[in-house]
């Protein structure tokens, strides 16, 4: 099993670093076969986003910047599993971290990682964890990734150590190591919400429309996921129930 973290910190041996270090330490004893591999946005060439639309219009392989992209994209999709960690910056993720996330924005329309499991954990010195945590997954899982778990630790200051707290932080990270563990070793497809299949049959809808050199148009239908019959990314079971809920919403919403 390969599993890839992304660290989205300026520090490549800060808190965030470290807490990912005690989670691969926590795999290794549940299977000593896990291959990690660390991937430090700020050690890698990512140019700053320009916004210029090519992606999303005509493709990612039209984009202007040259650097790491590529080799990034190709890391996840090889990875059984994928860690994306940042540090709590004015409530929101790193600055390294939201750039990552802009170069990837394609994917938000064309989801390669569907079915790709992930882990989202975040570390703050006071406050943000939460909030964060729901940013940074809302993101990912708008590019396709399953997140498994979300872990959130607090660091207190240097001035503040408090080795109580920091065994309590711990024990809440070994404890969402174990859920993510046991959902990455699970081979069955995981069944998506309402609302995910409820956002699939609204992309279908708007894509099917799109002009059809546009980039998404081309994806979709190279997919497959044009066709009426598909009701989901990947083949799962969805429930009538389900299913009946989403037909109507997505009928009034035109």
């Amino acid at each position: 099993m390969n599993i890839l973290a992304v660290i989205g910190s300026p520090k490549v041996d800060g808190n965030t670093y470290k807490t990912v270090c005690q989670i691969e330490k926590e795999l290794y004893k549940k299977n000593e076969e896990i291959e990690f591999e660390y991937v430090q946005l700020s050690r890698t060439k990512l140019e700053l986003c320009r916004g210029c639309y090519l992606c999303i219009e005509k493709g990612e392989d039209k984009c202007p910047l040259k650097d790491a992209r590529e080799s990034l994209e190709r890391k996840m999709k090889q990875a059984d599993a994928v860690i994306f960690a940042s540090p709590v910056y004015t409530y929101n993720v790193s600055w390294i971290m939201k750039n990552f996330l802009d170069r990837f924005a394609y994917r938000c329309h064309r989801p390669e990682f569907h079915g790709k499991k992930a882990m989202v954990v975040i570390t703050t010195g006071a406050v943000g964890l939460g909030f964060v945590a729901n940013i940074l997954s809302f993101m990912l899982g708008s590019m396709g990734f399953i997140i498994c778990a979300k872990a959130g630790i607090t660091f207190a200051p240097p001035h503040e150590k408090d080795e109580k707290k920091l065994q309590i932080e711990t024990g809440k990270l070994i404890r969402k190591t174990e859920v993510f563990y046991k959902k990455i070793i699970n081979p069955n497809p995981v069944k998506p919400s309402l609302v995910k299949l409820l956002t699939f049959r609204m992309q279908q809808k708007v894509f099917s429309k799109a002009p059809q050199n546009l980039a998404d148009f081309n994806y979709w239908k190279e997919k497959g996921w044009l066709e009426k019959s598909e009701n989901y990314y990947y083949k799962v079971q969805a429930g009538i129930l389900n299913k009946l809920i989403v037909s109507i919403i997505s009928g009034l919403i035109a």
